[in-house]
Formats: structure tokens, C-alpha cells, sequence
């Protein structure tokens, strides 16, 4: 809160210019320390016309996060212990696993001063399971602006980058807002006050949804239109106080607003690498359609293993012995393996002698996806349309489902990933 505590020093104004992003700031300014009113410029928000400005870029933006056809979740926290690392810090794991993969990528954004505060290496470490279970991590000064842009989903608390996600229309709960610490009149309050809470007795995407059927983008405007004064103005504002400040001539050029820059998340490297982490799959008949869920094996605990009869995918690539060990479907290539023309069948074979306790040995071959099984049975699961975005390798726990039932997997495959539908046509094949 603005104050003598804060901007008086022996009774003397310490600021020449305070800048402030609205008139609603120096109502309350006028109130909590008079001295600074003369002092105070209302120069609207500098970093929100980035993320405006960055507003034509969303699909490039996403493009950066390697989203493709799924929800972007957006996480956001502050820093202190009344933040939502500070309070909740399970509640990244917990969304990581209740979260399908093939429906939703979780990012997030830490405020710099967590970074700076902890260490970049204790934060990375902190986030070491997170992330091999798919979460994006943003650097502590770029990327979150168009994260913002990005995302269909925000959660966060009382920090700003909340705030902004609200201001651009886009569906935003909380999972952590300390009241106490808030001016009960300020627009963050009266925000927090408003938003719904993500509650820790219930399965969270449940309540995600819920909550995101209700939303019009418009919610939260009585309070996130007070973050900006002069949407698109900071800019030119701010130059001619600095100028003016500094006693030289303004340039002629107009001020540029440049959108924020594109989002490039931390990447693990290599072994430690998020593209192939074990996932535990689970398969819904629904008709004649089969909807394949997959959920991070590392996030789902046994505290938290809330799936139906699940089946254990992992990568040849697998490091733990705690799931190559217990693969169901083994994962094969491309990274490490990338079977050539003719050779796949011979590969899948060899990597499933390697691994006694799998049941199947699976590749992606294009659009189409191998089978081997332990009898030596080869089967291509074709795509009835090459040309769709789609994983094969999802097919593969759809043939399982079946398989295990006692049903001979024949005809055709609906499979279902999210909203997306694919076409598969079993056939048995005598390629070597």
C-alpha cells in the first residue's frame, strides 16, 4: 500500500514523480499519504499494453507452447508464503495429474522475485517432477505476457499477472488470495472477493469446468478496467515525462508498442526429458467410440490415483526402472530409435525381449501406428485419414482395451483424445 512508510523520509516527499496506472490510485493515494498527490502522474500500464499489443499473436504464442488443439492452463504466483506456491505448493501436481495430456498443457509463471530469492537451481529443482510431467516452465521475465495471450484458463492469486489474465476476458479462478494482506478497498481485493476458489476437498478439473461454463468474458470488468487508464497510451505518456524530466527534446517517431515476446519454456535435457514420460492411460467405451485419457505417471501418486483400471505407457528411453519395469504398452522411437522402412517390426520385436513384463511394443509409423505383440502378432492400426493432427500411438491403448476385454480388435477404431476424433482400420500385416 502507498504511504508515508513508503514514500515520506524524515517528513520530506522521497519520489519527484510517482506514476500511477489509473484515477482510482490517487483517490486512494489522496487518502493515505495527501503529500504525494502533487508528485503523482497517471500514466496507465506500460506492461498491459504489451500484452494488447501481443493479442494478434495468440496462435504463434501458442505455437511457442507446443499446445496444438489442446487448453492452455495458466498458472500464475506471486511470491511470499501467502502466494499460491507459498500456500498451496501441491497444487501443481495435482492439476499435472487430474489434467489429461492430450487435452491440457500447464504452464506457469513464478514472480522474478521467487527466482531470485530461492536460487534459480533450488527453483528448477523444486519443479523437477512438475516438469517431467509436462509442465512448461516460463523464465522469471519473459514469456508470461504471452503465456496470458496464450491461455483458455487462468489460475493464480493476488499477484498482477492474475489480474491481467482476468482483464483480457479469459475464464480465471484462484488457488490461493491472502485477504488479510489486501486494501479491502482496492480492485485486487474486491477481484479476489469475486473470483471462484479452487478447493482442495474436490477433484479439480470438475471444478474448472464448472466454473468455466459460467464465465462471460466481461466477469471480473468492474475491477480489471481500473488496471489501465490509457490502454495503448503508456507508452507515449511515459516518454514525454522522461523527457521532460531529463530537460532534452522528445524524438518526433512515434512510440512503438511491441507485442511481448514469444514464450520459450526451460527444457530439460536429455534423459530427464518431458516428450516421452511414462503416462498411466485409461479407455472409456462410449458407443462405438473409444476415449483414451492419459495422465503423467510421475503426478499421479497413490494418493492421488483416482483413474479406472489404467495401463502403464513408457518410452524405451525410460530411465526409472520403476516404469520401464512396469510397462504395459512400450513406446518405441523416434528419438533414439527411429526405425527405417522394413525394419520397424524386427525393432519392435527386439525392444519388446528387452522389456519381459510388457505386453506390447508400440511405434508410430506416420499416421498409422505398429503392434507387436509377445506371439510374434504384427498389426497396423491405419488412419482412415493420414492427413489429420493426431498421436497414433493413443490407438495403441484403444487396441489394448479391447484386447484385454477378449475382444479380437477388428473392423475399425473410433478413438477419442479430447474433442478430437480419429479413425483407425485394424489390420493384421505381413510386412517384415
Amino acid at each position: 500500500m502507498l504511504g508515508p512508510a513508503t514514500l515520506l523520509r524524515d517528513g520530506t516527499l522521497v519520489p519527484g514523480t510517482l506514476v500511477l496506472s489509473h484515477p482510482e490510485q490517487l483517490d486512494r493515494l489522496r487518502l493515505s499519504c495527501p503529500e504525494a498527490v502533487e508528485a503523482a502522474l497517471i500514466a496507465g500500464d506500460p506492461s498491459h499494453d504489451r500484452i494488447l499489443a501481443g493479442l494478434p499473436w495468440r496462435d504463434r504464442y501458442r505455437d511457442h507452447l507446443e499446445t496444438g488443439h489442446r487448453k492452455l492452463v495458466m498458472v500464475s504466483s506471486t511470491w511470499g508464503p501467502g502466494s499460491l506456491l507459498g500456500s498451496r505448493p501441491e497444487l501443481l501436481n495435482r492439476l499435472l495429474a487430474e489434467l489429461p495430456v492430450d487435452e491440457y498443457r500447464v504452464a506457469l509463471a513464478l514472480h522474478p522475485n521467487t527466482w531470485h530469492g530461492h536460487g534459480h537451481h533450488q527453483v528448477r529443482s523444486w519443479l523437477a517432477e512438475a516438469e517431467r510431467a509436462g509442465l512448461r516452465v516460463l523464465p522469471p521475465r519473459q514469456g508470461w505476457q504471452a503465456a496470458l495471450v496464450a491461455a483458455d484458463h487462468v489460475i493464480g492469486d493476488h499477484g498482477s499477472v492474475t489480474a491481467y489474465g482476468a482483464s483480457l476476458g479469459t475464464h480465471t479462478m484462484l488457488g490461493a488470495f491472502p485477504d488479510t494482506e489486501m486494501d479491502p478497498f482496492s480492485p485486487i481485493a474486491r477481484f479476489g472477493r469475486s473470483a471462484t476458489r479452487l478447493r482442495a476437498d474436490l477433484p479439480l478439473l470438475p471444478q474448472i469446468l464448472a466454473d468455466a461454463a459460467d464465465h462471460k468474458p466481461d466477469r471480473f470488468a468492474a475491477f480489471t478496467d481500473r488496471l489501465n487508464s490509457e490502454p495503448g497510451g503508456s507508452g507515449r505518456i511515459l516518454r514525454e515525462t522522461f523527457y521532460r524530466l531529463l530537460d532534452l527534446p522528445e524524438p518526433e517517431h512515434p512510440v512503438r508498442t511491441l507485442p511481448a515476446d514469444v514464450p520459450i519454456p526451460y527444457r530439460r535435457g536429455w534423459p530427464d526429458t518431458t516428450d516421452h514420460a511414462p503416462l498411466w492411460s485409461t479407455v472409456q467405451e462410449e458407443g462405438s467410440r473409444l476415449r483414451v485419457r492419459r495422465h503423467p505417471a510421475e503426478s499421479v501418486t497413490k494418493e492421488r490415483l483416482f483413474l479406472d483400471r489404467p495401463h502403464l505407457v513408457t518410452h524405451t528411453d525410460e530411465t526409472q526402472a520403476r516404469w520401464s519395469e512396469a510397462a504395459c504398452l512400450l513406446l518405441c522411437g523416434p528419438d533414439s530409435e527411429s526405425p527405417g522402412e522394413g525394419a520397424s517390426w524386427a525393432l519392435l520385436r527386439a525392444r519388446l525381449s528387452d522389456h519381459p513384463r510388457a505386453h506390447l511394443a508400440v511405434a508410430a509409423d506416420g499416421p498409422d501406428c505398429l503392434l507387436v505383440d509377445r506371439d510374434g502378432t504384427r498389426i497396423r492400426l491405419v488412419a482412415d485419414d493420414p492427413g489429420h493432427r493426431h498421436d497414433p500411438t493413443a490407438a495403441a491403448s484403444a487396441y489394448w482395451h479391447l484386447w484385454v476385454e477378449g475382444e479380437a480388435p477388428e473392423g475399425s477404431l473410433l478413438v477419442l483424445l479430447g474433442e478430437h476424433e480419429s479413425s483407425f482400420t485394424v489390420r493384421a500385416s505381413n510386412e517384415e
